[in-house]
């Protein structure tokens, strides 16, 4: 991802406290976002309502966007316990940005 100029980050529908505290539980190498409050998911279809113990949490997902904020390619689980193979994920990273470093904002 850096070596195109992009960056991972992580959306959660935990308390910023805790996701921060996620983070450093795990030495994640990136950051992950409190959504709480904030209609993100819902907003590109990315909440499971009412999917543990009666509140919404996020879909497993991976969004690859640009940097003009254009979704250049979406995975979305159908299960919560699903996920894309990172190779997939590194195939369309490459062939949306190549190996040139897109433009940064």
């Amino acid at each position: 991802m850096k070596r195109v100029g992009g960056e991972v980050l992580a959306l959660s529908t935990d308390e910023g406290q805790d996701a921060r505290r996620l983070v450093a539980e795990l030495a994640l190498p990136f950051r992950v976002l409190s959504t709480r409050g904030i209609p993100v998911l819902a907003d590109y279809g990315l909440e499971h309502v009412e999917g543990h113990e009666g509140e919404s949490i996020a879909v497993p997902a991976q969004l690859l966007v640009r940097p003009d904020g254009v979704i250049a390619w979406r995975y979305v689980s159908r299960s919560l316990n699903a996920r894309v193979d990172p190779r997939e994920t590194l195939a369309e990273i490459e062939r949306e940005f190549g190996s040139t470093p897109p433009a940064r904002r």
